[in-house]
């Protein structure tokens, strides 16, 4: 792997991931009970961003999305089914929250959240830059 490659965003991701599983480790729960941070992929558009994240298992009625300013913020829960009794156990179960930094001016009004597949995909609208308006100074 080049330099050019390496992703630090990836790198942290990953290391807060192995950090958790460690700290459920040591408390003595398993990482799949502990919050947990669906992937999300961020994409650019001319017009808009799009927010893709992975969610399978959990109901749209337990996700909310909210815009605040310029951060967005995800927040949900994916319960265990109660039916059964687990084998295995790897999938991360109950709450998790994402926040990000938006970084472009959007129209919160505008935000659209559909869920296909268990995918759930965000569009915020981009507005345009405000343009400079020139003030014309007088003398008195």
């Amino acid at each position: 792997m080049s330099f050019r490659d390496w992703d630090i965003f990836d790198e942290m991701a990953r290391l807060r991931r192995e950090l958790g599983h460690l700290a459920a480790n040591i408390a003595g729960a398993p990482a799949a009970e502990q919050q947990w941070a669906p992937a999300v992929d961020i994409l650019e558009r001319e017009e808009a961003l799009v927010l893709l994240v992975d969610l399978p298992g959990v109901k749209k009625e337990e996700i909310e999305v909210r815009v605040d300013g310029d951060t967005l913020t995800l927040e949900g829960e994916r319960v265990r089914p109660t039916d059964t009794s687990g084998v295995r156990l790897e999938r991360p179960m109950g709450r998790f929250r994402r926040s990000f930094r938006i970084g472009v001016p959007i129209a919160p009004e505008k935000v659209q959240a559909t869920w296909r597949e268990g995918v759930l995909e965000i569009v915020l609208q981009k507005t345009p830059p405000q343009q400079p308006v020139q003030v014309r100074v007088t003398v008195q």
